[in-house]
Formats: structure tokens, sequence, C-alpha cells
């Protein structure tokens, strides 16, 4: 495996976010409803994005507060990026985002310069629990700009948006690894038609082709719309 289409991708957030269906969701296309509070857990999947074959190395990490000690230097110091993810419903989820961009920007000081910038990408997660939403769009695209975050909001359950989000993570990995900035982040209207209006953001520059690793074409949100207006 060569290293350069090797990327590492820790998952945080608050407990019961859905960290661990949003990382089943992609790399088994299941989701699970049942909440198992977990410790540690490790996945790893290959995707072919813009023609190019990647290797992601997913780690999911405790949520729980009595469990947050046992995170790892490791975690952090080795990842080429981070999803913090979040729960729509839950506004302390939200706010919890700030104790792991602490401990992310605390450990990441002790990361060797020659090394790339670390990658940090948001999702609020559970848009098909919009009815319930405390969390705005652009609440958590706000935090997101704030802390230097891409932005993206997902449902594990509806298979919203995950393969999206983890292709503009990849994308941005590859770019830092480069030298070169990562695009800004826009907020975007979705009209869709028969379908749930899910909020999402996109990049400029970012939509290309995902597909696994027998070169199928993974359908995402975006290529079930009709058409996509960037505002």
């Amino acid at each position: 495996m060569e290293d350069e289409n090797r990327i590492a991708i820790t998952v945080c957030g608050d407990g019961g976010t859905g960290k661990s269906s949003i990382s089943l969701r992609l790399v088994r296309s299941k989701w699970t409803h049942d909440y198992d509070p977990t410790i540690e857990d490790s996945y790893s999947v290959t995707r072919v994005i813009d023609g190019v074959t990647y290797h992601l190395h997913l780690t999911d990490t405790a949520g729980q507060e009595e469990y947050r000690g046992l995170w790892s230097a490791a975690n952090t110091r080795d990842a080429d990026a981070f999803l913090l993810v979040y729960d729509i419903t839950s506004h302390d989820s939200l706010v919890a985002l700030d104790y792991f961009n602490d401990l992310i920007e605390m450990e990441s000081e002790e990361r060797s310069p020659a090394k790339p910038p670390q990658i940090k990408f948001v999702a609020g997660n559970k848009v098909d629990l919009a009815h319930d939403r405390q969390v705005a769009s652009a609440e958590g695209l706000n935090w997101a700009r704030d802390h230097g975050c891409g932005f993206m909001e997902t449902s594990a359950r509806n298979m919203v948006n995950i393969e999206e989000t983890f292709a503009l993570i990849v994308r941005r990995v590859v770019a830092a690894r480069r030298g070169q900035a990562a695009p800004p982040t826009r907020q975007a209207n979705v009209p869709t038609s028969g379908l749930q209006n899910y909020p999402t953001t996109i990049e400029d520059n970012e939509k290309g082709q995902v597909s696994d690793a027998n070169g199928k074409k993974k359908k995402g949100f975006f290529s079930k719309l009709s058409c996509c207006t960037i505002m």
C-alpha cells in the first residue's frame, strides 16, 4: 500500500451523535440504530475518488465523557484528518465539539512540522430528524468556519452525504499534501422534487466521482437530484 494513498481519519464527537453509524455506512453500507457506546473501533475501506484509489483508515473514538481519557496521542498526531460529528437534534453535542477541537489543537502542536497540516471537517448528523432540529444549519456552518473546518449535514440512516463527506475530506488531505489551500465552504440550497430538502454545503471544484474498490460508482445525495442551486 502506497503511503501517499493511505489516509487516516479520526472520527470524534459526543456520545450518541452517530459516529459509528456514519463509519459503518461508509464501510459496510449498513445502518445500525442500536446505540452501543464505543470505546474505540477501527475500520478500513477503499474508495476510488476522481480516478485515484485511496485506502481510508477510520478510527471511531469514544464520545462519552467517562471514556474520553482513553484517547491516545496516535488518534490525533497520526491522523491526516478529523471528522467532528454533532447531532442536529442536540445543541449540547455542538457545544461538545469545543472539547474535541481543543484536544486536536493541543495534540497537533506535537506533530512534526515536516508533515502537512491536518484537515478538520464537521458533520451535522441526523438530518432525517429535521423536525426535532435544535441546531440550525447556519449555526453549524458558522462553528465550522470559526474553527477552520469544512462542513456538511448528513444522515447515516438515509445515506445522505456520507460518501460526499469522505470524498471532500480526501480531496482536502490531498490538497494539503500538495501545499494547496482548501477551497472556501459555501452554503448550498438544494431544491428537490419528491425528496426532503436536506441543507448541505459544497466546496468549489470539489464535486467529482466516487466509486468503490470494484469501480462501482457510489450514489450519494447529489446523484439523486435533478438540479442544485449553490448560493
